[in-house]
């Protein structure tokens, strides 16, 4: 479930049209590509494949900066470099996600109902890598509650997702249920019954 598929991809998988999308150096295929299949790595917990999406898109002479890909990307790259950073205990990922998680804070000061939200949630994931408990608990819950009131409700669903784990990590159970029943229920309503039924498999709640 990892790897972008459907009717949108013309030929047999994902890596076949990308290569002759970079064959035909077609960038503004290329940015929607990398986005999407960055995004999905990520939502199905494949985080080396979605550094690979976002260091392939930064490579581009022309990616969309500026735009809402290019900017959710930014995003997208701050969550993933605290999650390896978390997984592989390198100070680099850290870097590059503090780099990223700046670069939000001003997306967040021009744009604050779409990106206030997002701050939050890397703020939290920041908190969770640097043992800063109270701290993260609190973003997280904020997080929640202001992706819900500016009514993102796949932001929502990944906020609530983070949170399980984050409580899940330190062994509160009652908590990290929660969550996670919340954020099941919340990509059912998006639309998102795979990744629905990746988080039912997974983490059992």
């Amino acid at each position: 479930p990892n790897l972008l598929d459907g009717d949108a991809i013309p030929v047999e998988n994902i890596d076949v049209w990308m290569a002759i999308a970079e064959g035909f150096k077609a960038e503004r295929l290329l940015c929607a590509m990398y986005y999407w299949q960055m995004l999905v790595a990520y939502m199905f917990d494949d985080i080396e494949l979605a550094i690979k999406m976002v260091e392939k898109y930064l490579d581009l002479k022309n990616p969309f900066e500026g735009l809402v890909v290019g900017s959710e990307i930014i995003f997208l790259y701050g969550l993933t470099s605290l999650a390896q950073a978390r997984k592989v205990k390198e100070d680099i990922w850290k870097r590059r996600g503090h780099e990223f998680m700046k670069k939000v804070k001003k997306l967040a000061k021009d744009y604050p109902s779409s990106y206030q939200h997002k701050l939050l949630l890397l703020e939290a994931e920041s908190a969770f890598n640097a043992g800063s408990k109270s701290i993260a608990s609190e973003k997280y819950e904020q997080a929640v509650a202001l992706s819900r009131n500016n009514e993102f409700v796949q932001d929502q669903a990944l906020c609530c997702e983070l949170a399980g784990k984050f409580y899940a990590e330190h062994d509160n159970k009652y908590k990290a249920s929660h969550y996670y029943g919340k954020a099941h229920e919340l990509y059912l309503e998006w639309g998102a019954k795979g990744k629905a039924d990746h988080l039912r498999e997974n983490y059992p709640f």
